[in-house]
Parts: structure tokens; sequence; C-alpha cells
């Protein structure tokens, strides 16, 4: 059971479902009060209520994180209410893109939210934190930041290798102010989503042929490894990207 006053506040984007979701409940479940972030307000609002339910601390607010104002707006905001121990970029999208496609809509937006966004809710809370001398974010990569996707995803492999490059540049250079960055980088898990963009047979095809333990991962497990990364059990890590992938990338 949490404690009634947490020590420490977290701020997640993308928090409304998914990943997100898990990442928010795990942080709650050892105490941290969290903040769950996303465009999508009704969700978050879910994601809030059930960690309280649970006898949790979160609270839900509103964000694009492709919008510089509102982030800056927001973290802000946050951190004034309850200083910001850990930041979680977990908002994302991820779409089937090639380089033949004449449309870079698709391209524009995935950076925008990806790595724009990302990297806008990473300097709004370095500035905030390095004052204080104490702090970590956590960026959610993807095994796409070693490797190119099996199917057709440029934009999203390059942005989830700009998402890894940002995290261990960041690192380096907050490193001596006592600001931790790292990354967790998922394999395929099993979820909605995913199993919304591949049918069953093929993903279970997928475990079967390229994941040295033979299944997809769950959320649950990625956000295992999040709370690790942004615990003090991990003080001495910085500039890493944790891959969670079941041995895809072995």
């Amino acid at each position: 059971m949490p404690p009634s006053q947490p020590a420490e506040a977290a701020f997640v984007t993308g928090g409304a479902s998914g990943l997100g979701r898990a990442i928010c409940e795990r942080l709650a479940a050892r105490g941290d009060l969290v903040v769950v972030a996303d465009r999508d307000l009704a969700g978050a609002e879910s994601t809030a209520a059930a960690i309280v339910a649970a006898g949790g601390s979160a609270e839900a607010v509103a964000l694009d994180v492709s919008d510089a104002d509102a982030v800056d707006r927001v973290v802000r905001a946050a951190d004034a209410a309850h200083p910001l121990a850990t930041v979680v970029n977990c908002a994302g999208i991820g779409r089937y893109t090639s380089v033949l496609d004449d449309d870079l809509s698709s391209f524009d937006l995935t950076f925008a939210i990806n790595v724009r966004g990302s990297y806008q809710v990473l300097r709004t809370a370095a500035a905030l934190m390095v004052p204080r001398g104490a702090g970590n974010v956590v960026n959610i990569a993807s095994t796409s930041s070693f490797t190119a996707s099996s199917s057709p995803m440029i934009a999203y492999d390059m942005s989830k290798a700009a998402v890894k490059m940002m995290t261990q540049a960041v690192a380096r250079e907050l490193g001596p102010t006592g600001i931790r960055v790292n990354g967790v980088a998922p394999g395929t898990m099993d979820t909605p989503l995913m199993r919304a963009l591949t049918n069953d047979d093929g993903l279970d095809g997928l475990a079967d042929s390229r994941i040295p333990l033979g299944r997809l991962g769950s959320t649950e497990e990625v956000a295992h490894a999040v709370a690790f990364l942004s615990s003090p059990e991990a003080s001495y890590i910085t500039g890493h990207v944790l891959v969670v992938d079941g041995g895809w990338l072995t």
C-alpha cells in the first residue's frame, strides 16, 4: 500500500492507455504521486481514477506533446504543485510508412510527437530539475531504435533512433548536474493496439520465430523496467537504454 503522503512525484506522458497506463500504475504502486498526462483527457482521468481506487495518488492533465507552449505550461504547473522527481516520455505514435509515400504528413506528425514532443518535455523538466540537483527522465525508445522494423515503418524507426540518441546526448550533458536520463526499448508487446495492427496468427508466428523467449512481452514487464531506472537502485545508471524484448535483438 502506498504511503498516504507520497515522497516523490512523477509526470508520465501518454498515460491514458496501454504502456503509459501500466507505467502510471506501477509508479503509483511504489508510492509516487503520478501526474497522468495525455491528449485524451478522459483516458487520463480513467487511469488516475483507477490508481486512486487502488489506494494510490494521481491526477490527470490534458496535454498534446506536439504543442510546445502547452508542454511548457503543463509541466511547469505540475512541478509547481508537486516537485517532479521522475518524468517519463511515453507519448508516441507508430504508423506504417514507406520511403515511396508521396504524403509526408504522417512523417511530420510522427516526428512532432515522438521526437520534438519528447525533447520539449525533457528540456522543460530539466530546467526545473537542474537547480535542485536531482531528478531523472526515462524516455520510451524501441527495438526500432537499434534495427529497422519488419514492416515498413520508416518514420517510426527514424524517430525512435532519434529518441535513443537524445537520451544518450542529454545524459552526457546533464550528468554533472545530478540529473539522470535513461531509456527503455520495448520489443513487441501483447496489447490491443498491436492485435489491431497484426492478426493473432501473425503475432503468434512472430513470437515463435523471432523471440527467443517464445512469447510477446507485457506492458507490465516494461513498466517494471521504467520503475527500476527511475529508482534509487539505479542511481549510478545514466545514458543507458534498457532493452526489454525477450531476446529479439540477440
